[in-house]
């Protein structure tokens, strides 16, 4: 995710956020860094055949914004 392990910190995990589309990945990671988040690593085309982004909220918490072709939210 593009930041070191640190004991006891807000990184031990990262919150994943499934959206519909590689430009929706963009949308969210942009808004995120104008609202304050660290971009740890900019978002990019995966091994798994995703697309996928890291940031660091401002109150240290990881988050992976993700398009996964292979698992989209249904539209119900």
């Amino acid at each position: 995710a593009g930041i070191d392990s640190t004991p006891r910190s807000p990184t031990e995990f990262s919150i994943g956020h499934n959206v519909s589309s590689e430009a929706e990945v963009d949308q969210v990671m942009a808004r995120a860094e104008t609202a304050g988040a660290h971009i740890t690593m900019p978002a990019r085309r995966t091994f798994w055949g995703g697309y996928a982004g890291y940031f660091q909220d401002p109150d240290g918490h990881l988050w992976e914004i993700l398009h996964n072709p292979a698992f989209l939210p249904s539209a119900e």
